[in-house]
């Protein structure tokens, strides 16, 4: 009942109830899938007051606790272009049909991450850039590894920009094939 009050309070554009309510969900759920939805709330709710550093913030340590971790402090370039083009090279292995045939990701922590790291693709995009490729990397991981879910659409859209970005016209095409037949 109080997360759908404080949706109704984020769609209104109340923040500030948005905060006192989510707060309260928080700190009395028992579990953490008690306090996934006040997260997602409450991070939107940041995103939207254009606090985004709070948000990022957030997001790491919701994150953290779905047992998906990223680094505090963006890693050497090499280091993530290193992972950038592993990444990209097993996703041009994976033709079409296999990746089409892919299962359906399950675990509902994972696509708890997976729904975060698609709000954090959008706050990294505007605040700290230097982290975006390892979100992007992150999310095209959990997807391969554990499934697809409808957040992979997003992961592999935003993987084949970041391709454009490098001038990888042809990898960017391929793998924006791959996000359009999710």
């Amino acid at each position: 009942l109080y997360s759908l009050y404080a949706e109704a309070e984020y769609s209104i554009c109340n923040f500030k109830e948005v905060g006192r309510v989510t707060g309260i969900i928080i700190q009395h759920a028992k579990s953490f899938q008690d306090k996934q939805r006040a997260y997602a709330i409450l991070i939107k709710a940041l995103g939207v007051e254009n606090k985004l550093e709070d948000a990022i913030q957030l997001t790491f340590s919701v994150l953290s606790q779905l047992d998906v971790h990223l680094p505090s402090t963006p890693p050497d370039k090499s280091v993530v272009m290193n992972d950038w083009m592993d990444m990209t090279r097993t996703l041009q292995k994976v033709s079409y049909d296999e990746f089409l045939s892919f299962r359906e990701m399950s675990d509902i922590n994972k696509i708890a991450a997976m729904k975060t790291l698609h709000l954090l693709i959008l706050y990294t995009y505007f605040s700290k850039q230097e982290y975006l490729p390892i979100v992007i990397i992150q999310s095209v991981q959990l997807t391969l590894q554990h499934g697809v879910c409808k957040e992979s659409c997003v992961a592999l859209a935003s993987c084949s920009y970041f391709l454009c970005e490098f001038r990888d016209f042809k990898g960017a095409e391929y793998i924006g094939g791959l996000s359009m037949g999710i």
